[in-house]
């Protein structure tokens, strides 16, 4: 049995890029010759595994590579699955009439097997640079959270609790000297004592990201009545059923929801914020709405690769979905989180 490798490399590849274009997979013509060129060593792969062929595979696996820049990109795996799934897709038909054009004893059973386990092969090792890339996020994500949480004691609870103590020194002066200034001191003490424990309570609050017994809208409801002003207003709305989601992805958009809530408390100053919780057929949608004074977003976000804006961002896309912020000067900001429930076959909500 004779397979000619070069005549099936250039059909399985013709295939596969017809399949390729519109689809979501393929962003750019660069990223089309990358899958091109993987779809070509996967065809050489199996034909060598299967036929009595002794021919050497020509082109590289593109696996670590294409993995890498990917991982760069902030592309999800699960974009590489959809490309092998649509690989499998266009290379099976092309194999199988050329297998059993040569007159092959293989079975289809036997081909697809060996295709699929070339495909899975390569998916597998595109996926470690991105595991790498999520480590590294996760690690500077929980750096930026300490270096966050350090700043707030220090620059807000330390020094609010500060401020108490020299009032009440104040105090203890007047309080025998002059009766009205000591009750004055006494209660600017008493203001910033509740000051400190309100962000006390805050940061309490932000520390508190596992919801065991808690769905994804009540334990933002909890945050929000444990943090807001009470001169400001807000609301929560979940629009559909409440969604299943597992427990790490549920934590994942929690913090990012009330990281957007937090920014807009501590730099908005609004009279209002509206949280819309949307529960669609294959996506989940969350809109964190403020009045607050609103900021330039290009300008804030090229000026700062960090912060409260990057890490809703980062978050967002390391569970596959993506962040918007939109914000008008005097008219407030919009921050719209998207988590596609369908991302991976299977999931549940």
């Amino acid at each position: 049995m004779s397979v000619d490798s070069d005549r099936l490399v250039h059909s399985a590849v013709t295939a596969y890029r017809g399949l390729l274009i519109g689809s979501t997979v393929l962003s750019d013509e660069e990223v089309a010759g990358q899958l091109a060129r993987q779809a070509e060593s996967v065809v050489r792969a199996v034909v060598r595994a299967l036929s009595s062929t002794d021919e050497d595979e020509s082109v590289p696996d593109m696996s670590e590579q294409l993995g890498s820049e990917r991982a760069r990109s902030r592309i999800h795996p699960t974009q590489s699955l959809r490309a092998a799934s649509l690989m499998f897709e266009a290379l099976f038909p092309v194999l199988a009439d050329a297998f059993q054009a040569s007159g092959s004893p293989v079975s289809v059973v036997e081909l697809g097997t060996a295709l699929e386990r070339e495909i899975q092969q390569r998916v597998a090792v595109g996926a470690l640079p991105y595991v790498d890339y999520l480590l590294t996020r996760l690690l500077s994500s929980h750096h930026d959270e300490r270096s966050r949480i350090a700043r707030d004691l220090h620059d807000r609870i330390a020094h609010g609790m500060g401020v108490s103590l020299q009032q009440l020194d104040l105090f203890e002066h007047y309080r025998t000297r002059d009766q009205g200034r000591a009750e004055e001191h006494l209660a600017a003490a008493r203001t910033s004592i509740v000051a400190s424990v309100d962000m006390t309570r805050q940061l309490s609050a932000d520390l508190w990201v596992t919801m065991p017994d808690d769905t994804l809208s009540g334990a933002l409801a909890a945050y929000l009545d444990s943090t807001a002003p009470t001169d400001t207003r807000t609301s929560l709305v979940m629009l559909g059923e409440q969604p299943h989601l597992p427990d790490e992805v549920a934590a994942e958009l929690y913090l990012l929801i009330r990281e957007a809530v937090r920014n807009a408390l501590i730099h908005a100053r609004p009279t209002a914020i509206d949280i819309e919780l949307i529960a669609e057929a294959d996506l989940f949608r969350a809109l964190i709405r403020d009045n607050g004074g609103g900021f330039d977003v290009d300008a804030v976000t090229s000026a700062k690769t960090v912060g409260g804006l990057a890490s809703i961002r980062e978050r967002a896309e390391m569970l596959g979905g993506r962040a918007s912020i939109t914000s008008i000067a005097g008219a407030g900001t919009t921050v719209e989180v998207q988590y596609p429930t369908a991302t991976v076959a299977g999931q549940r909500w």
